[in-house]
């Protein structure tokens, strides 16, 4: 049904369940996963092996060592296996021309809970890929379902 699922990750709280959700999903489909960061203020002409090397989390680790352990994490549940897309731009365009060009059958991203105000001000990535991606897309809320207190 999912052979290959797309997540999306920017290590935030979000991202990190919206992962783990994607693996649990791998797992029981036998699927492969690709894991998409995006990056606004990188080159187009850049493959990412620098910016991958950089502090990328709060704990200080880089987007590098953050692939390897979820890519441990996902062949050990028993994913078919782990890519990494290293992309550039804006979000949302950035993972919509991806996914035109690399087709998946189910997006994964988290939701960082905005309210309505919040939406209009900064956007929703979540909720513009729900509108627009051309597969399914599965949005996980926090731990709670509800909205974090941020």
């Amino acid at each position: 049904m999912f052979e290959r699922i797309f997540v999306a990750f920017d290590s935030s709280p979000g991202s990190r369940r919206a992962c783990q959700v994607a693996i649990e999903l791998a797992s029981r489909f036998g699927s492969s996963l690709t894991i998409g960061t995006v990056h606004e203020g990188t080159s187009e002409y850049s493959d990412g092996r620098v910016e991958s090397l950089a502090p990328f989390d709060r704990d200080g680790k880089s987007l590098a060592v953050l692939i390897e352990e979820l890519r441990a994490q996902a062949l050990t549940a028993g994913a078919k296996g782990l890519d990494h897309a290293f992309l550039t731009g804006e979000v949302v365009p950035a993972v919509l021309d991806y996914l035109a060009t690399h087709p998946h059958d189910l997006v994964v991203t988290g939701s960082r809970g905005l309210t309505r105000g919040q939406r209009l001000i900064r956007g929703s990535v979540s909720a513009a890929l729900v509108g627009e991606a051309p597969c399914p897309v599965l949005v996980v809320r926090d731990a709670k379902g509800r909205r974090s207190a941020k």
